[in-house]
């Protein structure tokens, strides 16, 4: 499962929150940090769990019926009077929705 860099940081932020601890609050010297773990409780998981998961709003273009055959693609954009959308990443490999050549 993929997830955002700002949903991370989102949930981080809440656990933070739901933990009593705020990213501004500094402790008193000497005092130990209360341990990381404690952030995550079976009260705090679900809450945290809802925001980090992907929301209906989210990942729409995982939704489309997209054609990867170009022929095919022109000839149902024709036949519907539609314009036709190419995605294409310049061969950076990894993220090359069709391979590279």
């Amino acid at each position: 499962m993929q997830v955002s860099v700002s949903r991370l940081i989102a949930a981080l932020a809440v656990a933070a929150a739901v933990s009593g601890l705020s990213p501004a609050a500094k402790e008193p010297e000497g005092s130990k940090p209360a341990p990381t773990k404690l952030d995550l409780t079976p009260q705090s998981f679900a809450e945290l769990h809802a925001l980090i998961r992907p929301h209906e709003n989210e990942w729409r273009h995982l939704k489309v019926q997209w054609l990867t055959d170009v022929v095919a693609a022109r000839r149902k954009a024709a036949a519907e009077d539609k314009p036709i959308v190419i995605c294409y990443t310049g061969g950076a490999g990894y993220n090359e929705p069709l391979g590279t050549c």
